[in-house]
């Protein structure tokens, strides 16, 4: 990094711009670089800093729509939006800048409806370790894509909030045990517990068959309180907003679009 030690005096700078009053504040942590202006931000005990690139007012709409509005961005709110910009970026007013290009966004607009406050009784589960127990829910029906998918199977971690979103074509009790054993339970091994609704596929013969060969507490919610399925349910709205977002118009390759979906959830702050 190459910085330089003549900083300017106040008398040299009051008469520019706020923007430029602040860079002069910040003058000690801001380093060239071939020409490009850095941040330097360290940590609270000082033993590991990061660079973050400061940039030009002309690239914020490029940079704000590739972190908002590209598949990989999933046209998240402003918080998971700015917090994806302070990862790589400084701008003195991200924050505003943030929040206006949200509010702006025609796709956000035309898409997000108002929000419904729930009212129903929380409920508290302990859950003592990653993947000991396990929500899942099936989503759907949706147009038929081009593989044959309609249904998508949406199983998420109780512990960690780790999802997992599997396309399948139906959501026969077969269809739902298998792809829980080769995609979940293959990858990250058996839970303690599986939770979901009372629905016919969750309560089957075959499914039940599943967690008794391999030794699974299986729950399910009671119809005096359907909502402990809420985790489930409020991922469901966040799934089915993001991909509405992303599909084409004749609405066939929204099973393509999952991963980069669960990229763009994953890598958000929550």
């Amino acid at each position: 990094m190459e910085s330089s030690s003549n900083k300017p005096s106040w008398q040299d700078i009051s008469a520019y711009s706020p923007t430029t009053k602040q860079y002069w504040a910040l003058w000690n942590s801001l380093h060239l670089r071939n020409g490009v202006l850095y941040r330097k931000f360290e940590s609270e005990d000082g033993k590991t800093f990061r660079w973050r690139l400061v940039l030009p007012r002309s690239r914020i709409p490029e940079v704000l729509k590739e972190l908002h509005g590209s598949p990989t961005g999933g046209h998240f709110g402003v918080m998971k939006t700015l917090h994806r910009f302070r990862e790589r970026f400084f701008w003195g007013k991200a924050k505003a800048n943030v929040e206006q290009w949200c509010k702006s966004c025609d796709v956000c607009s035309a898409r997000k409806g108002p929000k419904i406050r729930s009212r129903g009784k929380l409920h508290r589960y302990n859950v003592g370790a990653p993947f000991e127990r396990i929500a899942f829910d099936i989503l759907g029906p949706l147009p038929r894509t081009a593989s044959g998918n309609k249904y998508l199977l949406v199983a998420m971690n109780y512990f960690t909030k780790w999802p997992e979103v599997y396309p399948i074509p139906d959501q026969e009790a077969p269809t739902v045990a298998e792809a829980l054993v080769q995609h979940w339970i293959s990858r990250y091994g058996v839970p303690l517990q599986l939770h979901s609704d009372q629905g016919r596929n969750f309560v089957s013969a075959v499914l039940k068959g599943v967690c008794e060969l391999l030794g699974i507490d299986k729950t399910k919610t009671t119809p005096l309180h359907p909502q402990s399925d809420g985790m489930v349910e409020k991922f469901n709205r966040t799934i089915l907003n993001n991909l509405s977002l992303m599909v084409s118009k004749n609405q066939q390759d929204w099973d393509q679009k999952v991963p980069l979906f669960l990229l763009a959830y994953r890598s958000a702050v929550h």
